[in-house]
């Protein structure tokens, strides 16, 4: 693992701490702007030694040693947490990634854990369950669209919410907000604009057999836009499914189906 690797993961560790939001953030906490921060992380400049002084200056856990040679461990501490272990390659995939504080008792303190795909469930002693993902501007989906398979740098790139939810999920969840009425049609269930909604992504290997019918719609990413609809038709021989909105003003209309990148069924909206 050379320099950059290290660096990257370091960052990576940061973001999941929660000691920046994202790449802009964490530039500005460093004193550095976001044009030559990026510079560094993409390895278009060399990484300094005075980089990886002031990164563990502002990171006090992470390993001065460990980033400039490779040497030892990433933190500054006897035991790497699994996350960590992940992060750097030094162990398979898990499925949860646990992290328990020591010296104060589970009562008084949250639980964190992490699904397989990065999405954070903090888990307070009350009961409450409460869900941390990356939140996608509508005037991000041109941005998105280029990076939506790196999770790195969708990390780097994107800021993120919390909902609060009724149970860890296993999926792979991410945030968008909603511009326009177009699933506003009035009832209770329908989502106006300015709403922040929760998805949970439909694998492409479920599209095979249509869609059905749900309470809130489906955030289908495409090529052209981001859509928040009701998929109300998939003709597989035309290779095209009809989005239809719940405010009458606004006519289905059909999408190429290879042309669309990714499907999220909303389960939560805030607004």
């Amino acid at each position: 693992m050379d320099r950059i690797q290290r660096v990257n993961d370091a960052i990576k560790w940061i973001f999941f701490e929660g000691l920046a939001k994202n790449q802009t953030d964490l530039a500005q906490k460093l004193g550095y702007t976001k044009s030559s921060f990026s510079q560094i992380v993409n390895g278009r400049v060399n990484i300094s030694d005075n980089f990886i002084e002031n990164l563990t200056k502002f990171a006090l856990s992470l390993s001065k040693h460990w980033l400039l040679t490779g040497e030892g461990s990433m933190l500054l501490t006897s035991h790497t947490s699994p996350a960590i272990q992940e992060l750097t390659g030094d162990t398979p995939t898990q499925e949860l990634y646990n992290f328990e504080a020591t010296n104060i008792t589970k009562d008084t303190v949250p639980e964190i854990m992490y699904n397989n795909h990065g999405n954070k469930f903090t888990f307070y002693p009350d009961g409450r369950i409460y869900i941390e993902v990356l939140k996608i501007p509508s005037s991000a989906h041109a941005s998105y669209i280029t990076c939506y398979q790196d999770d790195a740098q969708l990390i780097q790139e994107f800021d993120t919410v919390q909902f609060r939810v009724d149970k860890f999920g296993l999926g792979h969840y991410k945030a968008f907000d909603v511009v326009g009425d177009s699933m506003n049609g009035g009832n209770i269930e329908d989502t106006p604009d300015g709403a922040e909604v929760l998805g949970r992504e439909v694998g492409r290997h479920l599209w095979e057999g249509g869609f059905r019918n749900t309470t809130y719609g489906f955030i289908v990413i495409t090529k052209d836009a981001t859509f928040l609809k009701d998929i109300t038709n998939y003709d597989e021989k035309k290779g095209v499914i009809t989005l239809s909105s719940r405010n009458k003003i606004y006519e289905p209309f059909e999408y190429p189906i290879n042309s669309v990148y990714q499907i999220f069924h909303v389960i939560k909206r805030i607004f």
